[in-house]
């Protein structure tokens, strides 16, 4: 036999067991249901919706009724995706992906307990997903995957950040209203209480700027690494074997240079390198409990001097050197370099990625859904907005189950 023959022959076996011990675990469940529609008064059913934690995936138990147990089926119909139709020791069940959850269907007066319906096809789901397991290890080697597209989550998260950032700068900067002093106090002890006063609130101000510059710049690389992973997709360009897995495992900067274009190496470079320099010098060390790559939190101990930074004068450039680590200059400068490279990934050739991005498109790594993407980009702009619309409305068509 030839391996192709033999493959085939493994799968038939395998998915012999697995309905053998999926069947095992449906003792009980078979395929005969009388007809009915929900209008029939014949036949009433009681419906409850089981906890989402115990079938977070629907769609598997449409894979085993309909594939492993061979139910009969039906839809997509209106705010229904499927429906399966059997039975459970004589008593009519019916499984249903609704557009509200997961609902399951017993016959009304029988003595049947929806605890033992739930319970008997999680014990089943079990052994499908042991089946499945290969099956999807090897799609996601051969990047036959999609990635949900999460980009306004983690540019929302940025910008909720850099806005209190801003707000808390801005609140440092501008004095407070001064008060009007006693004229039976004594004027030099309350302008005295007054400059500390305003101290104090300036101080107070630029670590809450500090505290949300941090946060905005963990969320900037998060967000950036995302936004790679999904312009990656949306250039068009088709991936070798496994290259969606290296992809995923790059290092941003390795990401940055996959995504744009060779033409644009001069304008990045400069931000490229202001980029590694915060993530350097303020966004490791404050993920990383404090630790800086060139040793600068390690202090050795001089003899008859004291504790010197291991990294020497290197430390004048590190986040801890001043007394609020990052100052309102500084985040100024960070965003500006957040801006820049914003502006690179959203103009010239990737635009229109980016545009497929801002739409909410799901990426596809597949090579019919990657030349797909690459047609759309290519094409006119009426063929680009027609792209764009179909998918949106697809997208609400499948989630409103408007069927």
């Amino acid at each position: 036999m030839t391996k192709e023959a033999d493959a085939s022959q493994d799968a038939i076996d395998a998915f012999a067991i697995v309905t053998s011990r999926v069947m095992k675990s449906l003792q009980g469940f078979t395929d005969d249901f009388p007809k009915w529609s929900e209008h029939d008064q014949d036949l009433k059913m009681s419906t409850f919706k089981p906890d989402r934690s115990d079938f977070p995936v629907p769609d598997l138990v449409h894979f085993m009724m309909r594939y492993v147990v061979k139910w009969k089926m039906s839809g997509p119909e209106e705010k229904v995706r499927w429906t399966a139709y059997g039975s459970v020791d004589g008593t009519p069940v019916f499984l249903q992906m609704r557009k509200f959850g997961f609902t399951i269907g017993i016959e009304k007066g029988r003595a049947l307990s929806p605890q033992r319906v739930v319970g008997q096809l999680k014990a089943g789901l079990k052994e499908v997903e042991k089946f499945l397991e290969p099956y999807a290890k090897h799609q996601v080697e051969n990047g036959d995957v999609t990635i949900a597209n999460r980009f306004y989550e983690f540019e929302d998260r940025y910008r909720f950040f850099r806005d209190l950032a801003d707000r808390a700068y801005r609140r440092a900067k501008t004095p407070r209203r001064k008060k009007q002093v006693a004229s039976a106090g004594n004027p030099v002890s309350a302008c005295m209480s007054d400059m500390v006063a305003e101290l104090n609130r300036s101080t107070r101000a630029n670590h809450e700027g500090f505290y949300h510059s941090t946060a905005m710049i963990d969320a900037y690389f998060s967000a950036l690494e995302h936004r790679l992973v999904l312009l990656r997709a949306f250039t068009g360009a088709a991936f070798t074997d496994g290259a969606v897995l290296s992809l995923l495992a790059a290092r941003w900067d390795e990401k940055l240079k996959l995504v744009v274009p060779a033409i644009e190496t001069k304008r990045l470079a400069p931000i490229l390198g202001k980029m590694r320099d915060i993530k350097e010098r303020i966004r490791n060390p404050f993920a990383h409990g404090g630790n800086e790559n060139d040793r600068g939190s390690l202090f050795f101990h001089l003899p008859r001097v004291g504790a010197i930074p291991a990294n020497f004068s290197g430390f004048g450039r590190s986040v801890r050197f001043t007394v609020v680590p990052i100052g309102s200059h500084s985040h100024v400068e960070i965003c500006r370099t957040f801006d820049q490279l914003d502006a690179l990934l959203e103009t010239g050739s990737l635009e229109r990625p980016h545009r497929m991005i801002r739409a909410s498109i799901d990426p596809s790594f597949d090579a019919t859904v990657i030349k797909e993407y690459a047609d759309a980009i290519s094409g006119t702009d009426e063929h680009f907005e027609h792209y764009l619309d179909w998918w949106s409305k697809e997208w609400e068509r499948h989630t409103n189950m408007d069927y």
